[in-house]
């Protein structure tokens, strides 16, 4: 069950699940007794949650494991869902990886089967520089290679699960592709690279734990931030492959430019075609990725509040449409 659904259930409904402790603290009660303060989080919500009388085992647990099977009564207060645990145990590795799926906390899509569009991708770029750069980041660098096709795509919001960025990525690609064979004059290659490059800095941006979700940034990431990440790998890419001066340039200048404007963290604009249309494809992959996460928490024909849409989002009623 979706966190986001305990609202329909009154207080007393019964909870039996596996989800992510997302904060977990030792508080000692008015009685001075130890409890367990913490939030069990799924994509769709964060629910503050207490376990009363907690022992040393179970913190220790609780400490370790940083998904569980959760046993749980629903508790409401100030009008928010908040839960009582009865419980918690250490589920299988395939009883988390199917549950982390069913909540959101994983790729929809097989990672396996994800890999092999991605080097399928890279074999339909004709370039030879600009092919043998991104086998060097994705097949030659083994430890990225590895790192990338499980890593969140961001923090919080959209692609924020295990193989969310190479989802992203691979959705980027695929509409640039259907772009390229709408308008001749765009450079295939050129954009399909950049697809495929754009965001490689959040490997070394994005903290995540032993199951591979986000948890924060890595210091690097705080300083510097993915845009600049990703083109220090593309650099380093480019001088092991001996590629043109000018192509290095203007791949960088893809991912330097690729959010678009200063506001939202680009220091310079697209000023080329490829980038201009990286950009839109980007944010395209990264609206439509948070309209359907808005839309799941949502009744049909019912609004959310999307705080990072900054709007309301309407579920349309599935009987209309």
């Amino acid at each position: 069950m979706k966190l986001g659904e305990l609202v329909k259930n009154q207080k007393g409904f019964r909870l039996s699940g596996i989800y992510r402790i997302s904060r977990f603290e030792v508080k000692t009660a008015k009685n001075g007794k130890a409890y367990g303060d913490f939030l069990v989080s799924d994509h769709s919500l964060d629910v503050p949650a207490k376990y009363w009388d907690i022992s040393g085992e179970l913190v220790m647990l609780l400490q370790q494991n940083v998904v569980v099977r959760v046993e749980a009564i629903l508790d409401y207060f100030k009008e928010a869902p908040q839960l009582i645990i009865e419980g918690v145990s250490v589920p299988s590795r395939n009883e988390i990886d199917e549950a982390l799926k069913s909540l959101g906390m994983m790729a929809s899509q097989d990672i396996d089967e994800m890999v092999q569009e991605l080097m399928a991708s890279i074999a339909g770029v004709n370039n030879k520089s600009l092919r043998e750069m991104l086998e060097y980041i994705f097949v030659a660098n083994k430890s990225f290679a590895e790192k990338f096709k499980r890593h969140p795509g961001a923090v919080k919001n959209h692609h924020a699960c295990i193989g969310g960025l190479l989802q992203h990525t691979l959705e980027v690609v695929k509409t640039a592709l259907d772009y390229c064979a709408r308008n001749g004059r765009i450079n295939k290659d050129l954009l399909l690279a950049a697809a495929l490059v754009h965001d490689i800095g959040k490997v070394r941006e994005i903290d995540v734990d032993a199951f591979g979700m986000p948890v924060g940034f890595t210091k690097e990431g705080k300083l510097l931030r993915h845009i600049y990440l990703g083109m220090e790998l593309v650099e380093q890419a480019c001088r092991e492959v001996a590629a043109e001066h000018e192509l290095s340039l203007i791949l960088k200048h893809c991912i330097y430019s690729h959010h678009g404007q200063a506001e939202w963290g680009s220091p310079v604009e697209p000023m080329i075609l490829e980038a201009e249309l990286l950009h839109y494809l980007d944010n395209l992959s990264a609206k439509t990725e948070q309209f359907i996460r808005e839309e799941d928490r949502a009744e049909p024909g019912g609004f959310t509040r999307s705080y990072t849409l900054r709007r309301d989002v309407y579920r349309p009623s599935s009987d209309c449409i």
